[in-house]
């Protein structure tokens, strides 16, 4: 990478840094702000005060004065120092590419990509259980990773309709819109015929997300067609 390159993507980094910086400044004053109001409502309710490791969570921005026995808070102030170093060092993120021709924003998306191959490992050792290959052959080698690619596949469908529609708002992660349908069961027994366990609640919405029909007879609103025998009534 020249000389001439690096500046130039300095200076828009810097540019489009400056931007990130404002918004991050803002982010700041209204955290202070909403610390100082319940901090106010807890002076003057006296309410009992929550434990040290969540109150320093919590109003990190502030000294607090408060009697240790009751929990009760006698008076706080802003502590200045913690204020002024979030704003020095926040909004600023550094990276330097070798031989990319990307610019400042494009470098820092491809760079983040790697949490979602990070998750992707996690999803390929934990749910799909690749973190040892348990094979004997060269063939069962080859088949289980086959198997792999095709999980992989799927996972980024799932991922892509749980970022794509309502289910991002339902669910925390891809991976509990699996744990959702995780309870469902097809009970088979001798003689008989093949038995689904019905769709409940968030259930359904993950059938329309993916436009899944709910399988015939799973439906809540689903009323057995069989007679039930009539009970005897008193001789």
């Amino acid at each position: 990478m020249t000389a001439a390159r690096m500046l130039s993507m300095i200076a828009e980094y810097t540019k489009e840094g400056i931007e990130w910086r404002w918004g991050a400044d803002e982010q700041l004053d209204i955290d202070i702000s909403g610390q100082q109001e319940k901090l106010r409502l807890l002076l003057t309710e006296q309410e009992p005060l929550e434990d040290d490791e969540s109150l320093k969570r919590h109003f990190r921005y502030f000294k607090l004065q408060y009697d240790s026995g009751e929990r009760l808070l006698k008076s706080f102030e802003l502590d200045r120092r913690k204020v002024e170093k979030a704003r020095r060092t926040s909004g600023f993120f550094s990276i330097i590419t070798h031989k990319l021709d990307m610019d400042s924003m494009e470098t820092y998306r491809t760079y983040k990509l790697r949490d979602e191959q990070e998750k992707a490992f996690q999803q390929m050792k934990g749910q799909m259980v690749s973190d040892r290959q348990r094979t004997w052959s060269e063939e069962g080698k080859t088949g289980r990773l086959f198997i792999l690619f095709v999980s992989m596949i799927l996972g980024s469908v799932v991922q892509h309709t749980w970022r794509s529609t309502e289910l991002h708002d339902l669910f925390p992660s891809s991976l509990d819109v699996l744990d959702g349908m995780r309870s469902i069961r097809c009970i088979e027994h001798t003689g008989r015929a093949k038995f689904i366990t019905p769709f409940v609640g968030r259930q359904l919405d993950i059938c329309e997300a993916f436009g899944f029909d709910v399988p015939l007879g799973c439906s809540p609103d689903y009323v057995s067609k069989k007679k039930q025998p009539r009970k005897p009534g008193r001789p």
